[in-house]
């Protein structure tokens, strides 16, 4: 049989355009330039819909796995560990095919989500079924100390690492002298959970009708994106599946980036924008504290309206963005530079 060093199952662009899927495209080139033998299974399902979409989503990867499976030897499979009922049954079958056909393949899983804790004591059927899957894996990469020891709570067994995301756009410009008009963005996908009906509402405040608001995304929920073009004032524009290679231009041309999720692991758009330098206004969930640092004045608490308003006219009357500025990019570089992504890739994979 042929030997693969690293199998990666997950989303990847241009399919789907999140945070998890240009993570794992990310590995795959770090271990591409290390010259690692590379095979890819992309799993993306957003380009179906209905019960396609599902059976594609729970069936159609497997097809793809045990075929590679009876034609090759990998050392590492690397995947994604999604929290959802019908995302860890695939989850099981996944890593049992590896186990029957492989079995001395090391599987690695990530997992990119926040709410660890939460998700693994909202049922026993989830509990079980976590920690039943967690036995397969020789390690699991989380994205910082805190959701390290929310895992290490539930299943003290379990074998983490912490490798925090980096950003795609590091070295490209920083803030330096710039003019400020509250002109502001918010780069989300057009999904409810992500809380962009939480910031059109907002813009429709008398007191922020003199802003102005660009929404950049990829549209997976177009019942709601239509809800948000009927709803919408005059100060928003809704730019719907971008290129995302204008994302620095987005970026260097606004006041500030808004991100109104109601739940986030440690959103990639964040770093990007601490590694050029532009501040952010963003919910208090997941890691986005840590990140941002201790007593960030510009964090609200996720689907208060009001609470955001207040944050977005704060911004605006806010004395020291330079400095703000400055002290997001000190904390990028320190913490969460492409150069240490690339060291713990390496060594996750060593």
């Amino acid at each position: 049989m042929k030997k693969i060093d690293v199998l990666i199952l997950g989303d990847f662009p241009p399919a789907t355009h999140t945070g998890i899927s240009m993570v794992n495209a990310l590995v795959r080139d770090i271990l591409n330039e290390q010259g690692r033998a590379v095979h890819i299974i992309d799993e993306s399902a957003w380009v179906y819909k209905g019960i396609k979409r599902a059976l594609h989503y729970l069936l159609g990867s497997h097809f793809s796995l045990l075929k590679f499976l009876l034609s090759y030897r990998t050392k590492y499979v690397y995947l994604n560990i999604p929290l959802s009922a019908a995302g860890q049954v695939r989850l099981f079958l996944t890593c049992l095919w590896v186990k029957l056909f492989s079995p001395h393949s090391a599987i690695i899983g990530h997992i990119h989500r926040g709410d660890i804790f939460y998700w693994a004591a909202k049922s026993l059927f989830n509990r079980f079924i976590f920690r039943l899957n967690l036995s397969f894996f020789r390690q699991v990469v989380v994205l910082s100390k805190k959701f390290e020891a929310d895992l290490s709570s539930i299943f003290p067994k379990t074998n983490t690492v912490v490798i925090p995301n980096t950003s795609l756009l590091e070295g490209m410009g920083t803030r330096e002298t710039f003019i400020y008009k509250n002109r502001f963005i918010c780069i989300s996908n057009f999904i409810r959970t992500k809380g962009v009906g939480d910031l059109i509402d907002a813009f429709a405040d008398e007191r922020l009708r003199q802003y102005h608001l660009k929404v950049f995304g990829n549209v997976y929920d177009l019942g709601f994106y239509e809800e948000l073009k009927k709803t919408k004032t005059s100060n928003v524009e809704l730019i719907p599946n971008p290129d995302r290679k204008s994302l620095l231009k987005w970026l260097s041309d606004t006041d500030c980036l808004i991100l109104p999720s109601w739940n986030e692991g440690q959103p990639l758009v964040i770093l990007e924008a601490m590694s050029l330098g532009v501040p952010a206004i963003a919910t208090n969930v997941g890691d986005i504290p840590n990140m941002l640092g201790a007593n960030y004045p510009f964090l609200f608490v996720p689907q208060n309206r009001e609470m955001l308003k207040k944050k977005i006219i704060h911004f605006s009357e806010y004395n020291d963005k330079q400095g703000l500025s400055k002290e997001l990019l000190s904390r990028y570089s320190s913490n969460y530079s492409r150069k240490l992504f690339e060291n713990n890739i390496k060594q996750l994979f060593r």
